[in-house]
């Protein structure tokens, strides 16, 4: 059983107490790196879903300071995503607009110079993607297609972020992957959700469908994506010193320009948390706990204004009247044998009232 390890962000000079306690928990939760050999690849997956800022994408603190912690045993680190639909189109002939890369930059994560960074849509769509298709992926009929880089890291380390989504009601560490998929896959799975005409529309300009299957596994499509690497999956840390909770995942529901309508409400817990774990499901029911309890803590308007807009769709609805252990992310991953509810939460400058609290949410 693999504990998660969670530590409180006290006050203090912000940039170095946050430092010190990344590096703190990504010890404690690697066992000191035990896996990792000289000249190991590394893929450090971000939430790079679009340009926006933390918290709706990763923050560049997590990917920095894990990085740099990696080159200092010897690792070669890459760090590699594919924007969200609305951000960047790849078809087969090529990609149609935006670029990871660009949004890696504006959303704060890296420069312009960063050699680190790889755009998965770059490397090409048959020659950067393959099929997967195992036992484990019953929702995936034909399997998915999913980057090359799956099979060329040694290691991968995922770096989510806690946000609410407007779709899926919650994107933490299993809908990350999504950002591995090839477009004709994440079109696939997409099918199954609410407001799949969104994603539709964005897809404007391709020859890709959308066509609901009937099938119903939105969540479980979602989940199975973990199933290609679970094999590499080393580590999944959060940086939660702030956390979007309503809509989401990106700034605004609908973006308009530099501002937008369904603007996501930003909390801070407090103390800020980081945690992480090598156990996938454990970590994300403590994301789950976490997210709930935030939720709390919203303001009557922009409560209001989320429920009346979202009115309809029942992912949303049901995130904050399904308990952890039941939700769809945490039972599929379990059934599939991706990891197990925390058994162990271990604590470091986290107070006690807070660690109950989000306790009882994983009962």
């Amino acid at each position: 059983m693999k504990p998660v390890f969670v530590n409180g962000v006290v006050p203090g000079p912000q940039a170095d107490v946050l430092a010190a306690c990344i590096r703190n928990v990504f010890l404690k939760a690697t066992d000191d790196l035990a896996w990792l050999g000289k000249g190991d690849v590394v893929l450090l997956k971000p939430a790079l879903n679009s340009p926006d800022p933390y918290p709706s994408t990763t923050h560049p603190f997590g990917i920095r300071v894990v990085a740099e912690l990696l080159e200092e045993r010897s690792a070669k680190v890459v760090i590699g995503d594919q924007s969200g639909i609305e951000h960047v189109l790849h078809h087969p002939k090529g990609v149609i607009r935006g670029s990871s890369r660009e949004n890696y930059i504006r959303s704060g994560m890296g420069k312009k110079d960063d050699a680190r960074f790889v755009s998965f849509e770059d490397g090409g769509w048959d020659e950067g993607f393959y099929r997967y298709q195992s036992p484990n992926t019953p929702s995936w009929p034909d399997g998915f297609f999913i980057t090359q880089w799956a099979k060329k890291a040694d290691h991968i380390i995922s770096l989510p972020r806690v946000s609410t989504h407007s779709q899926a009601g919650a994107t933490l560490g299993f809908k990350c992957m999504v950002g591995m998929l090839r477009e004709d896959s994440r079109m696939e799975f997409h099918a199954n959700g609410p407001y799949n005409n969104f994603i539709t529309a964005a897809a404007k300009g391709s020859t890709f469908t959308s066509r609901d299957d009937g099938s119903g596994t939105f969540f479980e499509k979602i989940v199975e994506i973990s199933d290609a690497l679970k094999d590499k999956l080393r580590l999944i840390l959060f940086v939660a010193t702030q956390a979007q909770a309503t809509f989401g995942p990106d700034r605004f529901g609908i973006h308009l320009g530099p501002v937008g309508l369904g603007r996501a409400h930003i909390v801070s817990p407090k103390p800020g948390l980081v945690f992480a774990s090598a156990d996938q499901v454990a970590v994300e029911a403590f994301a789950l706990s976490l997210l709930k309890d935030l939720k709390q803590s919203v303001p009557f308007f922009p409560r209001t204004t989320k429920r009346i807009i979202l009115y309809q769709n029942e992912n949303v609805q049901d995130f904050d009247t399904i308990p952890v252990r039941d939700h769809p992310y945490i039972r599929h991953a379990m059934k599939t044998g991706l990891g197990e509810l925390p058994g162990e939460i271990r604590y470091s400058q986290v107070p006690h009232a807070m660690q109950e609290k989000l306790g009882r949410g994983l009962e």
